[in-house]
């Protein structure tokens, strides 16, 4: 060995040693309550259905919640249903990039916390049509919602995260549609969310940012025309049910609490075997 690649050597285990004595273990909280004391949240597709079960197990356990969607009036439905001081809402269409940034920049400056410490990409459409019946609109609005909203919303808030130095966590809701042979639009997008979910966690957490999926299976919630009080039996799933909103929101709380910062680069499946265990619907 040369003497340079000595020298290397060394150095190199001079440095993970200095490492190694700056990583202390870690108090992770269990009190559901206090979860996510301290920090913000922006939930994207907030209004109804998963996302709002989600902003409201985040309110619950401590953060401050900010709700996105496209339609003013869902969303102050939804607001009235969260209640609080610690709930803002905020029109998003995440097709429209080019204002993703400054609408990101509005969203921080809706508490005085000025940031971001959690985003979730809860956005979606889903496809009406078979393959052979899918024209170029709806594959583009499919594609535009579920894929490129999730990697531009990401992209607007990560910047953010690094910039003010947060470690933060980016929780992507794809679907169990991502483990069968995709033949439609929204099966593709979700293909590709759960592909980004693994780039971005790579390229994000040297930066101390937590990146995951969690992947839903047939949900009760309106995208499945599912209104509260109807049935949520499910023939075609081994569990014989439709999953509940609230069910995915205890996994999102989760996954973004300290708890889950172990968890890194993952799709966690939430589908009563659906998927998972047959490729039926």
């Amino acid at each position: 060995m040369s003497l340079k690649s000595k020298i290397k050597g060394m150095l190199h285990a001079i440095l993970m040693m200095a490492k190694e004595e700056k990583v202390q273990p870690i108090i992770v909280p269990t009190d559901k309550e206090k979860l996510l004391d301290g920090k913000v949240a922006l939930i994207t597709g907030g209004s109804s259905g998963i996302g709002l079960a989600i902003a409201k197990a985040f309110q619950n356990s401590g953060a401050k919640v900010i709700i996105a969607g496209t339609n003013q009036q869902r969303l102050e439905n939804a607001l009235s249903k969260l209640g609080g001081g610690t709930a803002r809402s905020l029109l998003i269409d995440v097709r429209d990039v080019s204002a993703l940034p400054q609408k990101v920049e509005e969203a921080t400056a809706l508490f005085e916390d000025n940031k971001i410490d959690i985003l979730v990409n809860s956005a979606g459409v889903v496809t009406k049509h078979d393959f052979w019946n899918t024209d170029e609109e709806e594959y583009d609005s499919i594609m535009d919602t579920n894929a490129k909203g999730t990697f531009f919303m990401s992209q607007a808030v990560g910047k953010q995260m690094v910039e003010k130095h947060i470690q933060g966590h980016i929780l992507n809701v794809t679907s169990s549609s991502a483990l069968r042979p995709a033949w439609t639009p929204y099966q593709m997008s979700k293909w590709a969310v759960k592909g980004l979910t693994q780039g971005l966690a790579d390229m994000m957490i040297p930066h101390g940012i937590v990146v995951n999926a969690i992947a839903p299976g047939p949900t009760a919630t309106p995208m499945l025309a599912k209104k509260e009080g109807d049935s949520i039996y499910e023939p075609y799933t081994p569990s014989h049910r439709y999953a509940m909103p609230e069910e995915l929101a205890s996994l999102a709380l989760f996954m973004v609490s300290g708890a889950g910062n172990m968890i890194v680069g993952d799709t966690v499946y939430m589908t009563g075997g659906s998927g998972t265990i047959t490729m039926h619907h």
